[in-house]
Parts: C-alpha cells; structure tokens; sequence
C-alpha cells in the first residue's frame, strides 16, 4: 500500500510540472514563431484569401450546369379546347387530356461571361485582400518577435531582481538578527532595532511581489510562445550579455524607409481598397455581356422506361447573347459611387497622415532609445556605488561610527537603486524592440 501511495505521489508530482523547455532568446523568437496561436491564425488567413482569389477568377470562368427533371402525373392536366373552331356550336368546349403520364427531361447549359466591369474590379480586390493578408501576417510576425523579446528579457530582469532583493534579505536579516542581539544585551537602542525591521519588512514585501510578478510575466511569455502554462520554461540567455550584446541599435532617420514599416503597408491597403471600392460603383454603371449555349432533351412515356434503348427523345438546342444596360436608378448609382469616393478620399489623407505620424514616432523612439542608453549607464553606476555604500554603512554602524537613521537611508537609497536598474533595463530593451519592428 505504501509503495501505491508513493507512486501515485510521484506520478502526480511529475504531471504537475509538466514539460521543460529551455530556451535561448534566439531560440524562445524561433520558437513563438512556429507554435504562436495568432500567427497560426494569421497564416490561414494568407490561404482563405488565396482561395477568395480563385473562387473570383473562377466566376469569369465557362460556367457549365446540368438540370434532370422527372415527372410522373397522376391525373394528366385538363384542357378545354372550343368546339366552335371545329364547327360546333359557339360557347361549347370539349375537355382532353393531352400528354403521357411520365415526363423526363434533362438539359445542359453553358455560360461564359464577356464583359462584366464589376469582375474586373472583384479580381483587383481579391489581390489587395491577398497582399492585406500576406501584411497582417507580417505585422503578427513582428508583434510576436517583440513581444518575445520584451517578456524574454522582462522575466530574464525579474529573475534578477528576485535574486538580488535575496541577497537583500538576506543582508537585512543579518543585521536585524545582531542588532537585536546586541539590544538584548543592553548596547543598543530599541529605535535602532525598529528602524533595521522596517527596512527588513520593506525588502521582504518586495521580493513577494518582484516574485509574483515574475511568475504572471513568464505565463505571459508561455502564452506568446504557444507553451502550456502548466509546462516550464528555462531561459538560458543572461541578461548582461542580453544588453551587451544584442542590445545594439546603430540605425538614424535617414535610414527609414516608410514602405517598408508594416502600418504604413497597412494603411496603404486600406486606402487601395477604398479605391478599388470606388471603381466597383462606377462599374455598376458599365453594361453585362455573357453568351450562353444550352442544350436539352424530353423523353415522354406511359411507364417509366426511359433507360431502354426504344426510348424516343426529343432534343432542342439554343445559342445568345445576353446584355444588361443599368438605363435608370433614381440617381442611386450616382449617389453610392460619390459616396464611396469620399471614403476613398479619407483612406487617402488617412494613408498620407500615417506616413507621417509613423516618421515622427521613429525620430522620437531613436531619441528615447539614446536617453535610455544614458539613464542605463547611470542607473547601473548608481546601483553599483549604492551596494558599496550600503556595505560601508552596514559596518560602520555595528563601529559605531553612523546612526540606525543612516544606514536605513543607505539601505533604502540601495533599495531604489536596484530598482531604478531593473527599470532602465527593462526600458531600453523595450525601446530597442520597438525599433527593430519599426524599421521592419
């Protein structure tokens, strides 16, 4: 019995922690680029659009339709014919039944249109949905590649901040722990035993919530990737070299080329289909020329033997040309196609207004992207000074030599040193991923 109980303890504990995945920055983009949920979408949507593109070539296309009618009267219809055409007397009429009770027919009908405007215009339409799809996938595909770097390197700092508000806490215990003890013996002050737990409780409350905080942002790292929250997932890049390294942007303004930023693409397909919108009421105008061939067959009998071989069918065949000319709408058309060409002319200042507004942001990401570099640079001395500070204070105060008031200045001005690090890193990756979809 121990030994079941054991296993199934084992068991659960293995599913309960899932899959690992480990991953290096590198690897976690690749891999949220195969198994992300939206860019999957985003990839069906390139083949509905392929498939809309045919299915409007298709409707240019011979179009062939087969029809098979079988009727079987059970009382043959009544027709009353005159008897005065036959010289009977005026008034009078003879009823009869004309026909046989079974009836098949079949016919064949092929048409093939000529000249259809709005066709034309359907067909231009199904390509700019084509190139719109082909964009948004390429938009999810930079969403997904900065988001991967934006959580990879959040959660990669978290981590950090975890490990650093530990050692924290660990320091801060310490020096709670002889403080306490040199109160208990009588040389020092309760004040002072006060002011070193307040600071205690304050890193404490921190790393809970750095700790917390880390965990939602690595599930939001997993759902991005496309992992199972319950599975883990270990990230191999460290962050040091993470901002060394890759953290590198040397582009300027001058090297923006606005056709090629994903919005503006965008934004110059919704103008193109306002456009082509546009030229669609105008079409509407225009006249439809389809030919048509048809050909058909009637077989008539008293008992069903249309498939033996003495069956007598009687065939017809026809040829033409069909024209439909929109003559008068009550000045509908007129009225649709105007208001379709304001909403092309809008897509228009839209596109134009988008281009700018995209060049303006890139000016002031680059901008912010160098103040981050500085603050980055800054924050790290700070942090770096604020440790040995807080380390000098630390020892000075069990000398003697400063105030409780003192090192809990020290400690705090620590404290917000390592967060102000943790932020400017978080900040200048982010502004740096922004970019790179910027200029993509």
């Amino acid at each position: 019995m121990k030994k079941i109980l054991l296993f199934i303890a084992f068991t659960s504990y293995g599913f309960s922690q899932g899959e690992i995945t480990s991953l290096s920055i590198d690897e976690a983009i690749e891999y949220g680029i195969k198994n992300n949920r939206n860019l999957l979408n985003a990839e069906r949507e390139i083949l509905m659009a392929y498939n809309q593109k045919w299915a409007t070539i298709a409707t240019g296309l011979p179009q062939i339709k087969a029809n098979l009618d079988y009727s079987n009267y059970i009382e043959l219809p009544t027709s009353l014919i005159p008897l005065e055409k036959f010289g009977g007397p005026p008034g009078e009429f003879s009823e009869v039944q004309f026909g046989l009770e079974q009836t098949a027919f079949g016919s064949m009908r092929m048409e093939q249109q000529i000249f259809d405007g709005s066709w034309i215009v359907g067909l231009q339409a199904t390509q700019v949905y084509l190139e719109t799809s082909k964009n948004f996938y390429e938009k999810t595909l930079l969403e997904v590649k900065e988001g991967v770097i934006k959580l990879y390197s959040l959660v990669s700092i978290l981590k950090e901040g975890v490990s650093l508000l530990k050692n924290n806490v660990e320091n801060f215990k310490k020096d709670y722990y002889e403080i306490s003890e040199l109160y208990n013996n009588g040389f020092e002050e309760i004040e002072n035993v006060e002011q070193i737990k307040i600071t205690l409780a304050q890193s404490e409350f921190l790393l809970k919530q750095t700790e917390k905080t880390y965990d939602n942002q690595k599930d939001l790292l997993k759902l991005i990737l496309g992992i199972k929250i319950e599975d883990q997932l270990v990230l191999t890049t460290d962050v040091e070299k993470f901002i060394s390294g890759d953290i590198v942007f040397n582009k300027s303004i001058v090297d923006f080329i606005p056709d090629n930023n994903i919005e503006i693409k965008i934004s110059k397909n919704a103008f193109e289909t306002k456009k082509l919108e546009y030229k669609f009421e105008q079409s509407k105008r225009l006249p439809k020329i389809t030919g048509f061939y048809s050909n058909s067959f009637t077989g008539y009998n008293d008992d069903f033997k249309f498939l033996q071989s003495d069956q007598k069918w009687f065939g017809s065949s026809v040829f033409g040309i069909n024209l439909k000319v929109p003559i008068f709408s009550s000045l509908g058309l007129r009225a649709s196609s105007q208001k379709a060409k304001y909403a092309m002319d809008n897509a228009e200042t839209s596109y134009v207004d988008h281009k700018e507004r995209v060049r303006a942001l890139v000016k002031q990401k680059l901008n912010d992207y160098l103040l981050a570099l500085d603050s980055y640079n800054i924050d790290r001395e700070n942090m770096m000074l604020s440790i040995s500070i807080e380390e000098k204070n630390s020892i000075k105060f069990f000398e003697g030599m400063v105030s409780s008031f003192e090192l809990r200045q020290a400690q705090n001005q620590l404290l917000n040193a390592q967060q102000k690090y943790l932020n400017s890193v978080i900040n200048i990756i982010s502004i740096y991923a922004e970019l790179e979809t910027l200029f993509n």
